[in-house]
């Protein structure tokens, strides 16, 4: 039996998973109005995940703002309030997201995103999304 190269090692320990969680499609719930509408500054998300070891639930999703995590949540009370099973592999988190911003400025453009920790501490990408701030009646 030859051994395989080392490309072809890597694509099959891809395939098989161990990678850890995966976000996905990050993106405003409805498609005509991502904030609240008595609260510009709190963004009404959703985002699909992917995890194989089926402990997401366990674990926390980071809410960050330009790179930075401003908070995390536990994701078992995300899970129970939604509906999802605590040992889903896939599905979608609708997620609430109140900006922390130091200084607003009108037209500004600001990155959100989030990073999930599973129940064995394996971290996801990134997935994040980019807003323009609207300031002022009418903007």
């Amino acid at each position: 039996m030859k051994p395989l190269p080392p490309l072809a090692l890597f694509a099959f320990s891809v395939a098989c998973g161990g990678g850890g969680p995966h976000l996905s499609n990050l993106r405003c719930r409805d498609a005509s109005q991502c904030t609240d509408a008595e609260d510009p500054l709190k963004l009404l998300l959703a985002v699909d995940f992917q995890d194989d070891s089926k402990t997401l639930s366990a674990g926390a999703l980071e809410l960050r703002v330009g790179g930075d995590t401003q908070r995390a949540i536990a994701l078992a009370d995300a899970f129970a309030a939604q509906g999802i099973a605590k040992d889903a592999a896939r599905g979608t988190l609708a997620i609430d997201d109140d900006l922390v911003l130091d200084q607003l400025r009108n037209g500004q453009e600001v990155t959100v995103g989030f990073i999930a920790t599973n129940g064995r501490r394996e971290q996801s990408n990134e997935a994040d999304m980019k807003f323009v701030v609207r300031l002022g009646p009418g903007q």
